[in-house]
């Protein structure tokens, strides 16, 4: 039942982004056009409990497909290590990212990115820097509108992440989202 509700809630958020999007042409990629970008990947059924990581980004482009953006992320994972143990981690970064093959619907994108995460996890709590590359594919249904796939790969001064119920100072990860670009 949640996940019909996430798919329907993903669903209306895209109609709605749509609803603002331009006619189709050769995507807002060009300097002064901003962006707004939404990414989440949750899982309210998973093996060891409920998953969110949300991410935000405001970026502008400072040259023709040079963006400079900001983001501020949170990830929660319930239950991973005993009955009443959580992660919690948030986190900002600032980074760049390159645009290639702009005048296509489907545009490729990389970037770097430096940051600051405070985690939770258990009785630890730990914050630091972090820093990292990330690669995606945008696809454009409008000059102004796009879904937007991710990987990113990060590293940090502590162990800031959790994967496989250990902490680790280093993270793997997928994000699908979408762009609103104005």
């Amino acid at each position: 039942m949640r996940a019909r509700r996430i798919l329907a809630s993903w669903t209306l958020l895209l109609l709605a982004a749509t609803g603002f999007a331009a006619e189709a042409g050769q995507p807002r990629l060009g300097r002064g056009t901003r962006v707004l970008s939404l990414h989440l990947s949750p899982d309210f059924e998973g093996p060891v409990g409920d998953t969110l990581d949300l991410s935000a980004t405001f970026g502008r482009f400072v040259r023709d497909g040079l963006e400079l953006r900001a983001s501020a992320d949170y990830a929660l994972l319930e239950d991973v290590a005993g009955a009443d143990s959580d992660y919690r981690s948030q986190g900002l970064d600032a980074g760049v990212d390159y645009h290639f093959r702009r005048a296509s619907r489907l545009v490729p994108h990389a970037g770097l990115a430096l940051g600051w995460r405070s985690t939770d996890f258990g009785d630890a709590s730990d914050s630091g820097p972090t820093y990292g590359a990330r690669a995606g594919l945008a696809w454009f249904l409008a000059d102004n509108v796009a879904l937007d796939l991710e990987i990113a790969y990060r590293l940090a001064s502590a162990d800031l992440f959790v994967n496989d119920f250990a902490r680790e100072d280093r993270d793997l990860s997928t994000r699908l989202g979408f762009r609103v670009h104005f």
